[in-house]
């Protein structure tokens, strides 16, 4: 019997369903839970799965990751609470700073907080979401065809 994916991973710029938090099992296979994400920020865990990774091809900002389904398994609620305090921890200092911080006669101070915290957030959340190295490998590459003539050249 075949486990069918009803929202299978898809994802343009961080907006989309995301496989992230993943957890090795066994040499070649992982836990991965399923997110429904918007700006790469992850909102509403859907499912946890156990997959065997494939290869990972980018295409322009894009990026598809292939792998094998071996089914399903129980949510973690221990991996998606410390997704949320990752993502609470990005938001905090982005929050606080445009709470309590207007600009007025320090504007430029009111910028570099402003700035930092977001560069902060977005640093916790690349921490966070990363893909451990070794996942997913690159695609095998193809020879280029030989034979038939050359590149044509300008007149």
């Amino acid at each position: 019997m075949t486990t069918r994916l009803f929202l299978k991973p898809y994802s343009v710029n961080g907006t989309g369903i995301r496989l992230l938090d993943y957890c090795r099992v066994s040499a070649d296979t992982y836990e991965a839970t399923r997110w429904l994400t918007l700006l790469f920020i992850p909102l509403l865990p859907i499912g946890t799965l156990l997959i065997r990774p494939g290869t990972a091809e980018g295409v322009g900002t894009s990026m598809q990751y292939h792998f094998q389904l071996l089914g399903k398994r129980p949510m973690r609620w221990k991996r998606v609470g410390r997704m949320y305090a990752m993502t609470l921890l990005a938001a905090l200092p982005v929050t606080l700073c445009a709470y309590f911080e207007t600009p007025g006669e320090q504007t430029n101070m009111w910028l570099a907080l402003l700035i930092l915290s977001l560069l902060w957030g977005i640093g916790v959340l690349v921490y966070a979401q990363r893909d451990k190295r070794g996942v997913y490998q690159a695609p095998a590459t193809q020879p280029m065809p030989t034979g038939g003539a050359g590149p044509r050249r300008a007149a």
